[in-house]
């Protein structure tokens, strides 16, 4: 699968997505404890909550006053939408068969004549969001809801395809039936919902259309931590699609524990009970990493010598390749290290008057660091290589799901040998690259132009055209055509980016200052996502041949992702290749 046909969001996106929040997550815009809390809190508030189960044309009175600042006011306005849809089945459930009933004859028999009245396009529209949202929570559960609110993807999710909805409800309930994301599901969302059940145990009184909760067996409060009661309710709203396979109890289990904390029972006017007691503590979300000892080595290189300074590869790009594979060849053969006194001892011979003299490769397992940092310094004690080994498991775990989930599948990530990419470079199973990058370098100069002309009535006399977007820092073609992708795994890495920054600025902080001033500044107060960087590079499955990032600003940060068996970065010059294998 190519990367170009991943541009639209599908379900594996969207339950990586899910799977981002975690209830101890440092991250405050993933953090499940801050969202409950919210939630409680805005039910709390008396002026917040309008539920009353009533009419339809009270439901669509609040409809027009939803609000989508809160999470809480997020939740209420989904379970809105689901009285909605709720309403209108349980109209066309009681409408006869000589004379059946359906959205478009709904609206005419009772919502036209209210008092400013919907379209009727934005009735149905309305009610089309009741319906994603219920397939969702027949899948997830209820309290997937609350992830949806905290994610803040409520739009999102009610813009999408009702399709992609009901394949990522489908997998919700049957994880064992996924092809690229279960982990994801058994490991991240299905313990959210059980610990978000635990603390925020929701019954709904009178909220949804009694008749309807009847004709399933159910009375006037549904208790919303009995998972299959809510798959029975759920499961009773005609979707005109297939129904949803029955819940993997098995996998589910946590879910179905008998809970004793007190229901928070809310009514039309939200919840009535005190709920001091139940209120959870929200835990630090300022972010930060766990300090690590890190094993500084002084080196004898010297990076501005004319032998270091000097690109030894070919510039022709089947040489190049050619001379890639003699010194890979090379490397693997290198000398391995036994431990860090060993590494020290080697450095030290291994640089005679700041260059590497012999044609020889030192190799650094991942395995002699045992947990602890390690910093290679040049002879000017500028930075040479850090390897930082302390990503957390929480973090690292999910990396290599997420990321198939990001490309819809492990059909994107399929291996490709170079001599294919040798025959045919043009071919569309070449290996791949992304560059999702604020380019901040390529920009038209202005520093001769008059001051007194706007910058968009001026042209550059030694071109046909004058391209005034680029006179500012401006988004990769990469970005702009794979949107959807590039959110998806914006969405997906966003505590793992968190991280890296904290992990630069605890470890390499004079590094740090003079990467994070190039993504300052940028017009409009925007933030580069992947801070301090300005670009976000994947490569899918690539042998690089030997080239030098020479735009780069001082350093780059190289992540591997997957599953994989050797594999190593070679700096060629300074003669190490670190195995990228950290864990």
């Amino acid at each position: 699968m190519s990367i170009r046909s991943s541009s639209f969001i599908t379900s594996d996106a969207l339950i990586a997505t899910l799977a981002s929040p975690r209830v101890d997550s440092t991250l405050s815009s993933l953090n499940v404890q801050l969202w409950v809390t919210s939630s409680i809190l805005h039910f709390t508030a008396p002026d917040s909550i309008q539920l009353a189960g009533g009419s339809i044309e009270q439901t669509i009175a609040r409809c027009h006053l939803i609000s989508i600042q809160t999470t809480g006011s997020s939740l209420v306005a989904m379970i809105t939408y689901m009285q909605l849809a709720i309403q209108c089945q349980s109209i066309i459930n009681a409408s006869t068969e000589t004379k059946k009933s359906n959205i478009r004859q709904i609206y005419n028999d009772h919502v036209v004549m209210l008092k400013d009245a919907p379209s009727e396009r934005t009735f149905q529209r309305w009610h089309e969001y009741g319906c994603k949202f219920i397939i969702l929570a027949a899948g997830g559960s209820f309290f997937l809801l609350v992830l949806i609110a905290g994610l803040e993807i409520r739009w999102k999710v009610a813009s999408m395809r009702f399709a992609v909805l009901y394949q990522a409800a489908k997998m919700l309930r049957q994880p064992g039936t996924t092809s690229g994301t279960p982990q994801l599901i058994t490991n991240h969302i299905i313990p959210t919902i059980a610990w978000i059940r635990s603390r925020m145990p929701i019954c709904l009184q009178n909220i949804f259309c009694s008749l309807f909760l009847t004709s399933v067996g159910v009375g006037e409060t549904l208790d919303c931590t009995d998972v299959l009661i809510t798959d029975k309710v759920f499961d009773q709203f005609k979707q005109h699609n297939f129904s949803l396979p029955a819940r993997d109890v098995g996998t589910w289990d946590i879910c179905f524990s008998t809970l004793t904390e007190q229901r928070l029972v809310i009514d039309s006017k939200g919840i009535s009970s005190r709920l001091s007691s139940m209120l959870c503590g929200v835990n630090n979300c300022c972010g930060g990493i766990t300090p690590i000892d890190v094993t500084v080595i002084q080196t004898l290189y010297d990076r501005k010598h004319a032998t270091n300074v000097h690109f030894p590869a070919k510039t022709n790009r089947r040489e190049n390749v050619i001379w890639t594979e003699g010194e890979r060849v090379k490397a693997e053969a290198g000398e391995v290290v036994q431990d860090i006194i060993d590494l020290r001892s080697k450095l030290n011979k291994l640089y005679v008057e700041g260059c590497r003299t012999e044609d020889r490769y030192l190799r650094i397992p991942m395995s002699i660091l045992q947990g602890s940092g390690l910093d290679l310094r040049n002879s000017d004690n500028s930075l040479m290589a850090f390897v930082c080994p302390s990503l957390p498991e929480v973090i690292r775990r999910g990396l290599t799901s997420s990321l198939l989930a990001c490309f819809d599948g492990k059909e994107a990530l399929q291996m490709q040998c170079k001599q294919d990419f040798l025959d045919d470079q043009d071919s569309d199973d070449a290996p791949e690259s992304l560059h999702f990058s604020i380019w901040n370098r390529y920009s038209t100069m202005g520093a001769d132009a008059p001051t007194h002309i706007h910058p968009h009535e001026m042209a550059r006399v030694d071109v046909t055209r004058t391209n005034h977007t680029q006179c500012l820092p401006y988004a990769s073609k990469d970005i702009l055509e794979h949107q959807q992708l590039y959110s998806n795994v914006l969405a997906a890495f966003g505590e793992l980016f968190e991280w890296l920054e904290h992990a630069m600025k605890t470890h390499l902080p004079e590094e740090y200052e003079v990467i994070v001033e190039l993504s300052q500044n940028l017009p409009g107060g925007e933030c580069s996502p992947v801070a301090p960087f300005l670009s976000l590079v994947i490569n899918l499955n690539v042998t690089t041949e030997a080239h030098r990032d020479r735009f780069d600003k001082d350093l780059c940060l190289v992540l591997p992702i997957g599953e994989f068996t050797g594999g190593a970065l070679v700096q060629f010059e300074q003669g190490l290749v670190l195995e990228l294998l950290l864990w």
